[in-house]
């Protein structure tokens, strides 16, 4: 049997994952790095009204001549002036304090005889003409209310919510965050804080996938390792079904042909599920399918294996999902010894992408080279070597 193609796969994942849902939510530091799912519209100017940028004092010269002027009010910032400006008089203003009608200037109170504290003087002297239209700001020069300003799609982002808040808006609209359960299978794996023994193997894959997931805009809501036992998988893949809080549930190991492939027993009499090999290395192995009515994608069982297989498969499908871009892969120069590659399969090799622009590739078979890497290369099917300069497909991490 020939190993499938990884773009069918690919798709697969994104049909088995699905389209985003739209929810409301405030437009607040809890929104940052959501997706905008609907452009977000000015609900006011910005600024609001004519507003001082300096603390200082608006005039209204009578001439271009006139240095000293009668103080006629004080406007602190938050509050509206009770008052116009006549000709020839002055009033003290805070910086984001509305200016009063007939304000043509703010003059810094760093270039008048004013003290910067205490009440305000009954007249003030300027130190030389000032200019119009300077160090106060226009009602909507910055956003006028009713337009875009983000378009769909955009990230919310610490800037944005600066802006979308100035501009008064208090809601947004994004994709939802998809909930995510991991679990991570296999009788060898012991969690971290136990004793390995003699046959047992430090447990990595469940928290590096919930951190691959939260990484890509999930919320990771429950993180799990179950032995080989299928009835402990069964058990806990029909509690996730059950569970509304779980949008989709990603599995790393049991997906191959051993006999203590546990995933694969589980899941594989069932008439929504599929387990195939692809044509890739490393994670050739995968599966996928509906348990239930929940959404299982099956990772391979090595940490490499299924850290590629996650940004190569699905992180694109979550990225749909969350509204988000596709990233696009570079092009770098090979920088290294020839290294031999497998035909007949879709490469992804763990590499360092330098700043000079070009890519080398220790050992893939390491995670000490996995932890090092900040890129993917990409070799072809039909490739089987890599060699000292040639131009090559790298996959940013």
């Amino acid at each position: 049997m020939g190993h499938l193609p990884v773009s069918e796969h690919r798709a697969a994942v994104e049909r088995l994952v699905g389209e985003g849902i739209v929810e409301r939510v405030a437009l607040d530091r809890h929104a940052a790095g959501r997706r905008l799912a609907r452009e977000l519209v000015a609900v006011d100017d910005l600024p609001r009204f004519d507003s001082s940028a300096m603390d200082g004092y608006a005039v209204l010269p009578a001439d271009a001549d006139q240095r000293t002027f009668p103080v006629v009010g004080d406007v602190p910032a938050g509050s509206a002036p009770g008052f116009d400006l006549a000709d020839g008089q002055a009033a003290r203003v805070m910086t984001g304090a509305r200016v009063p009608v007939g304000t043509v200037a703010v003059v810094p109170v760093e270039r008048t005889d004013a003290s910067p504290t205490g009440p305000a003087p009954a007249t003030v002297t300027i130190d030389a003409a000032p200019t119009d239209g300077q160090h106060f700001r226009l009602r909507g020069e910055d956003v006028v209310a009713g337009s875009v300003i983000a378009a769909r799609g955009s990230e919310v982002t610490p800037a944005l919510i600066a802006l979308g808040r100035s501009a008064g808006c208090s809601v947004v609209e994004v994709w939802a965050a998809t909930r995510v359960a991991v679990v991570a299978t296999g009788a060898e794996l012991v969690r971290a804080e136990s004793d390995p023994g003699a046959g047992g193997i430090h447990e990595s894959n469940s928290d590096m996938v919930a951190a691959l997931a939260a990484e890509a805009g999930c919320v990771v809501v429950r993180v799990e390792v179950c032995s080989d036992e299928p009835d402990e998988l069964r058990a806990l893949l029909d509690a996730l079904d059950t569970d509304p809080g779980v949008d989709l549930v990603i599995t790393t190991g049991g997906v191959s042909a051993g006999a203590y492939e546990v995933v694969r027993q589980v899941c594989s009499p069932l008439p929504a599920f599929s387990f195939v090999h692809l044509a890739m290395q490393p994670g050739g192995p995968q599966g996928l399918g509906r348990y239930g009515a929940t959404p299982v994608v099956c990772l391979p069982g090595t940490p490499v294996g299924a850290f590629v297989a996650f940004h190569v498969l699905v992180r694109p499908a979550l990225d749909r999902r969350h509204g988000a871009p596709t990233p696009q892969p570079g092009h770098a120069a090979y920088a290294g010894k020839t290294r031999r590659t497998r035909t007949g399969r879709v490469q992804f090799v763990t590499s360092v992408l330098a700043p000079d622009g070009t890519v080398s590739a220790p050992d893939a078979r390491h995670l000490t080279a996995l932890a090092a890497a900040n890129c993917l290369i990409e070799v072809p099917e039909a490739v089987d070597q890599l060699i000292d300069g040639d131009d090559v497909v790298v996959h940013h991490l």
